[in-house]
């Protein structure tokens, strides 16, 4: 199994183009299923995927060891992700989870259904409050760094957190969940 190594962007750096289809097969799943999350469209994260490895590619040069690549590279996704939810300036609400061939029953595990709840109410939020809330409670970043990423305030970001799991709370979902 291959495995992401630091020495893979020594390897850009010098220009080799295996290096680049080996860094983009490593990381580019765990980018988009962050973009995706945030922005919930099939289309446009994988556009927005495109757009952050031609960005990371383009600024490779600027890449300092002092963090590890592929957070340098979440970042410039997060960034990208946000940049479009500014441009666009709408909210997208799912209607309906994507049937993933799971038949509802006894069989499925707490889990599962754990997981779908939380998709659930992640798509009830703003593109915004699930950005920030998905690099607070997922990504665990702490309030200052999200602060960076979207060029606000912590306060910022903590007043995002605060009242988005405020209404969260409120839905029936949580409500019926919370009770069982």
């Amino acid at each position: 199994m291959d495995i992401w190594e630091e020495s893979i962007v020594e390897q850009m750096k010098q220009g080799r183009s295996d290096a680049f289809e080996r860094c983009y097969r490593l990381i580019s799943p765990q980018i988009y299923t962050v973009i995706f999350k945030i922005c919930r469209q099939q289309d446009t994260a994988q556009e927005l995927l495109h757009d952050t490895f031609a960005d990371i590619f383009e600024s490779l040069q600027f890449y300092k060891n002092k963090q590890s690549f592929i957070a340098w590279a979440k970042r410039i996704a997060f960034n990208n992700t946000l940049n479009f939810i500014k441009r666009e300036k709408r909210m997208v609400f799912m209607g309906e989870l994507p049937d993933d061939g799971f038949e509802v029953g006894a069989c499925i595990s707490q889990q599962v259904i754990d997981s779908q709840l939380i998709e659930s109410l992640l798509a009830k939020v703003t593109e915004v409050e699930r950005l920030v809330l998905w690099l607070f409670i997922v990504e665990q970043y702490n309030h200052e760094e999200i602060a960076v990423l979207v060029s606000k305030t912590p306060s910022y970001s903590k007043s995002i957190v605060s009242r988005a799991l405020k209404r969260i709370r409120l839905f029936q979902e949580v409500k019926g969940h919370a009770y069982q």
